[in-house]
């Protein structure tokens, strides 16, 4: 399973493409024909986990959708594993954590069956394709009419477009991969929450820590505090 902590990339599985972020990953089999490429230009950084079949098989995505969309409990429990692996634990604990990471793992979201052919099926992946690649490259302030413009297609189309593919706004999409990038910075290290704010375009501190509580559960110092480098066992 591939999981994404920050940057992104498009990743072309058994010639299907999917482009993959913090709130996209993936799952890989064996003899899997796999390709990448990089229409963001941003560094990825991301965690592969070696899962064996034989014992996770339960746990994973079916080899016909090999999606597996991020959600924020997801998120945090692949964090948590990089940090205490960071920390130093033992075989077991590893194993506890990856188990507890997979229980996370939601439903592949399905698309909507549109009648549409499949060449503007085609086009509007795309589309979103593209607009995601230009808020991985950032910076994640800029505004919907921006977005629009860089992709060449108008605010209304891009909105629509990304809601019919996806099955989510692209304001959430777009606080998703805040969220997910103040994190990161937390994770190393940066504790000003007023210039995380301004980073990444929050209207204030009280803005990203309400917006990263709707979309975590958690306030950003509660974060903080779970991806400190931990004690071998102190996760539960």
């Amino acid at each position: 399973m591939l999981l994404v902590r920050s940057g992104g990339f498009l990743a072309r599985v058994n010639g299907r493409e999917e482009f993959t972020d913090p709130v996209t990953g993936f799952v890989l089999r064996q003899g899997d024909e796999v390709a990448f490429a990089h229409p963001a230009h941003t560094r990825d950084i991301s965690t592969m986990l070696d899962l064996g079949q034989d014992v996770y098989g339960d746990l994973l995505p079916s080899a016909q959708n090999p999606v597996v969309p991020v959600t924020a409990a997801l998120d945090l429990a692949h964090r948590r594993l990089v940090s205490a692996c960071r920390a130093g634990i033992d075989r077991f604990e590893v194993a506890e954590r990856v188990h507890h990471l997979l229980t996370t793992v939601p439903a592949p979201h399905t698309p909507a069956r549109t009648g549409r052919r499949a060449a503007t099926v085609q086009a509007h992946r795309r589309l979103v394709d593209h607009a995601r690649a230009v808020l991985i490259d950032g910076p994640l302030t800029v505004s919907l009419e921006e977005l629009g413009r860089q992709v060449g297609c108008s605010p209304f189309h891009l909105s629509r477009v990304f809601h019919q593919v996806t099955g989510q706004t692209l304001n959430h999409y777009r606080n998703q991969l805040r969220v997910r990038a103040v994190a990161e910075d937390l994770a190393d290290g940066h504790s000003s929450l007023r210039t995380l704010a301004t980073t990444y375009g929050f209207a204030d501190q009280a803005h990203l820590t309400r917006v990263f509580r709707q979309h975590t559960g958690q306030v950003p110092s509660a974060i903080r505090v779970m991806l400190r480098p931990a004690s071998p066992g102190e996760w539960i």
